[in-house]
C-alpha cells in the first residue's frame, strides 16, 4: 500500500530537501482557489497557464509546448470546460473530492482537458488540480513518476478508502506547513497525502 504513515513522512522529507515551496503549497492554494471563484474564464486561464508553466506542466518536445500555443488551444474549451465544472460542482454541496465522487463522476472534464496537450497525464492531471485541488491528484516525472491517469486515480481513490490513519496523516501534513498565511480553509489534504506518500514510496 502506498498511502501509509511512513510514506508520508519520506515524502516530506524529500520535499522539505527540494526546492519546492516550504509551506507544501498553502499559498498558491489562496491564488488557485481565488482565480477559480467564477470557473474557468479566460481571466482563469491566463492565469493558469502561468501556473502550469511554474509547475512544468507543459515541457518536453512534443507539441504544443510553448505558452502561446497551451494558451489558444485551451481557450477553445473554456465554454464546454465550463459546463463541466458546473456539473461537478453540482455533485456535493462541498468542495469536489476524491473522498466523494467517482472516476464517472470527473471523466468527462478530464478528457476535455486532455485535448489541450494530448497524451499528458502530468498536464491534464495538474490543470484538473487547478481547478479542483481536493479531486485531482498530481502527477509529475520526476517526483511520482508517470502512469495512465484513470488507473492512476482509481488505483489512489482506493488507497485513500482504505486508510484508516486519516486524521493522523492530516495533523503529520498540517504540522509540516509553514506559511506566513494561515491554513487554507479547503487545502487538499487528500490529495496532497496521496502525493507525498507516493513520493516517499519513490524517494524513500
Amino acid at each position: 500500500m502506498i498511502v501509509n504513515l511512513d510514506n508520508l513522512q519520506a515524502g516530506l522529507k524529500w520535499w522539505r530537501k527540494s526546492d519546492w515551496p516550504k509551506d507544501i503549497h498553502n499559498t498558491a492554494y489562496y491564488d488557485i482557489y481565488g482565480i477559480r471563484a467564477k470557473g474557468p474564464t479566460e481571466i482563469w486561464w491566463d492565469n493558469t497557464v502561468n501556473r502550469l508553466s511554474q509547475w512544468h506542466a507543459y515541457r518536453g518536445p512534443n507539441p504544443p509546448n510553448t505558452k502561446d500555443a497551451i494558451t489558444k488551444r485551451g481557450k477553445r474549451y473554456l465554454a464546454i470546460l465550463q459546463l463541466q465544472y458546473t456539473k461537478i460542482l453540482s455533485k456535493n454541496d462541498t468542495e469536489p473530492s476524491i473522498a466523494d465522487l467517482s472516476w464517472e463522476n470527473i471523466t468527462d472534464m478530464f478528457a476535455i482537458i486532455s485535448k489541450i496537450k494530448p497524451n499528458s497525464s502530468v498536464f491534464a492531471g495538474k490543470m484538473c488540480h487547478f481547478l479542483f485541488p481536493k479531486l485531482f491528484i498530481v502527477m509529475d516525472n520526476f517526483a511520482t513518476n508517470v502512469f495512465d491517469y484513470e488507473f492512476y486515480w482509481r488505483g489512489m481513490k482506493e488507497e485513500w478508502k482504505r486508510l484508516k490513519d486519516k486524521g493522523a496523516a492530516r495533523n503529520i501534513l498540517a504540522n509540516a506547513i509553514h506559511s506566513n498565511k494561515p491554513l487554507h480553509p479547503l487545502y487538499p489534504f487528500e490529495t496532497k497525502i496521496i502525493e507525498l506518500s507516493h513520493i516517499g514510496y519513490k524517494h524513500g
